[in-house]
């Protein structure tokens, strides 16, 4: 008893050891980001700042139009959140609750659509939109989220697919159609889904994406991720000059919104998550 006390400690101690361990790689490029923000403008990287400049976050919202690009960030975001939230919400309430021929076939050809990599129907996805007349707008934006998101539908068909089918039959026969069922039972009771598919969305809309706007959209239209890389902070009349410090400064105000939403919202992550995997 004593040997195997003593090893479970020993285990705990090396558990935890290595999630510090972890942790602390994972947070210093976030740490030196910072770092570097408040540093003296043309002051070379340091780990270990020693002059603070908090002036640098003045010039990075002032240097470029940064309220305009958050403005735009926000108008992708909230199409890219709220619509296929929804959208996902539906498709796989009917993967998960209703019949239909070639259904199962259906739902493998949506899950392969994971394994593709974006990039692949950049090209073929811009020359439909530009014949259509929407680029340099946000509809092309509307459009792909009204399809929903591969891996919020699996998420959420995982789930409604344990529900028992004495739920949705007692309400049948209360009178209630498909959709009410949908929206007045399953939905409000999968929470915990609904935030994961929020916080991955969000994440996703908000940060993760450099090229497609940088393609679909000019300049005045740019979200935060590509106009802080594309346009940047550079010296008066020497473009070839980068305020690094500046440019940090306007990534911690631009990752900031991520890691507030993730700690706001990681309990329910980890829940939708681990609900959708050991009940699907």
């Amino acid at each position: 008893m004593v040997n195997e006390g003593v090893k479970r400690t020993s285990f705990r101690i090396f558990i935890y050891t290595l999630l510090v361990l972890l942790s602390l790689l994972f947070v210093t490029p976030l740490y030196w980001l910072i770092a570097n923000s408040v540093q003296a403008v043309g002051s070379s990287s340091t780990f270990w700042p020693t002059n603070f400049r908090l002036i640098n976050y003045k010039y990075a919202v002032t240097f470029i139009d940064y309220w305009n690009y958050a403005k735009n960030s926000l108008i992708i975001t909230a199409i890219s959140v709220i619509i296929p939230t929804i959208t996902s919400a539906v498709v796989g309430y009917g993967f998960a609750r209703l019949r239909g021929p070639g259904k199962n076939v259906l739902f493998l050809l949506m899950l392969s659509t994971m394994m593709l990599p974006g990039i692949v129907t950049q090209i073929p996805t811009y020359v439909i939109f530009f014949k259509i007349g929407f680029i340099n707008t946000f509809w092309p934006w509307f459009f792909w989220a009204l399809g929903g998101s591969a891996f919020s539908i699996f998420l959420y068909r995982q789930f409604f697919a344990t529900f028992p089918k004495d739920l949705e039959e007692a309400a049948r026969i209360d009178g209630c159609s498909t959709f009410r069922i949908f929206w007045n039972i399953f939905l409000p009771i999968s929470l915990p889904v609904v935030a994961t598919v929020l916080i991955l969305s969000f994440n996703g809309a908000w940060g993760n994406d450099y090229i497609t706007p940088f393609m679909f959209l000019q300049n005045d239209k740019y979200p935060l991720a590509t106009a802080l890389f594309s346009i940047g902070y550079v010296y008066p009349g020497h473009k070839e000059i980068t305020m690094t410090q500046v440019q940090s400064a306007g990534l911690v105000l631009f990752v900031l919104p991520i890691i507030i939403v993730f700690f706001i919202g990681q309990r329910f992550l980890v829940e939708g998550v681990m609900s959708s995997a050991i009940k699907g």
